[in-house]
């Protein structure tokens, strides 16, 4: 049942999922898939649990900083390999229980940079936020390279007056070099350094 919907997703599109598709995809009646799954979010969870499972676990630094910032990264590409997992998960309802070793971490490596377990909650959701909204962006960037025409925004960005606005105009030559990166590291560093550095306790320390 969990192949099927992973085939309809991956075919299909994650629209294309409901329980009647998934019946079809089994030669089965909808009636029969509700006798295992009580609806379409369990039937969801199932799939991003077999997903989450599928991950490899990366070989993570002993250092804190370094850990941490290892971990958020493979948080990120295992999205990146499905992109509609993070339109379901940016629902904010849906978890999938083999990735919980991945969070513990991520938010483990923030309280060993020296947070507490309340800023630590708040530094994994800004960097969950932060890597949503790169990922949705990137796909967008994705999507406007098979247009076969520049993108619209660099024709506006690199054709603005130099005298209203002059720095929009000195950088010019480097928008379109800044989209074609990635810069999900750069990010990602300026994030975790200012939830770390900033830290109120941490400052107070010597060294």
């Amino acid at each position: 049942m969990v192949a099927a919907a992973r085939t309809v997703v991956e075919r299909d599109g994650i629209d294309a999922l409901s329980m009647r598709r998934v019946a079809r995809e089994l030669g089965s009646s909808t009636m029969a898939i509700y006798r295992h799954v009580r609806d379409k979010d369990q039937l969801l969870v199932l799939l991003l649990d077999r997903l989450a499972a599928e991950l490899p676990r990366p070989r993570l630094p002993r250092k804190p900083r370094a850990r941490l910032a290892r971990a958020c990264r493979a948080m990120r590409d295992g999205l990146a390999a499905h992109p509609w997992v993070v339109d379901v998960l940016a629902e904010g309802d849906l978890i999938a229980p083999s990735i919980l070793w991945l969070m513990e971490e991520i938010v483990a490596g923030f309280v060993a940079c020296g947070l507490s377990y309340a800023e630590a909650a708040d530094g994994y959701r800004a960097v969950w936020q932060f890597t949503v909204g790169e990922l949705i962006v990137r796909r967008g960037l994705d999507r406007v390279a098979t247009l076969g025409r520049p993108p619209f925004v660099l024709e506006v960005l690199t054709r603005v007056d130099r005298r209203e606005l002059p720095t929009l105009a000195a950088l010019g030559p480097y928008w379109a070099p800044a989209r074609g990166k990635d810069s999900y590291d750069i990010g990602l560093t300026a994030l975790l350094d200012g939830l770390i550095w900033t830290n109120p306790e941490l400052l107070r320390r010597p060294g």
